[in-house]
């Protein structure tokens, strides 16, 4: 019981469950996760940390820079999917993250979207 109490502490955040929801549409990078939430990449790599020791995302350890999506595999029973469908999907910031995330995916690869901007 307790594993599930913090399992869902770990989502309780605004911008934990505003990542799962992006993680829910694609594989990003924490550079990507930042630019599309307007967060520092240090914000977003400790809510990513978390979310990933909680079992909700899985990390891909491609380099240069790693990207993360759902772990919807887990035997939880869905937990995160769970969650994910009951995201507000109609809801402004949801709506405004993935027009964002529409943007920088047409504008750029992951090879530079840590690279900064000149």
């Amino acid at each position: 019981m307790m594993t599930l109490v913090r399992r869902l502490k770990a989502a309780a955040h605004l911008d934990r469950l505003r990542i799962l929801g992006l993680c829910a549409h694609a594989d990003l990078t924490v550079c990507e996760l930042a630019e599309v939430l307007s967060l520092s990449r240090e914000h977003v790599v400790a809510h990513v940390r978390q979310l990933a020791r909680a079992g909700f995302l899985l990390g891909n350890e491609q380099r240069p820079w790693p990207s993360y999506h759902l772990e919807a595999g887990g035997s939880d029973g869905g937990l995160v999917q769970l969650l994910v469908d009951l995201l507000p999907h109609g809801d402004g910031h949801h709506r405004q993250d993935l027009q964002r995330l529409e943007a920088i995916q047409g504008a750029r690869s992951k090879v530079t979207a840590c690279l900064p901007e000149t």
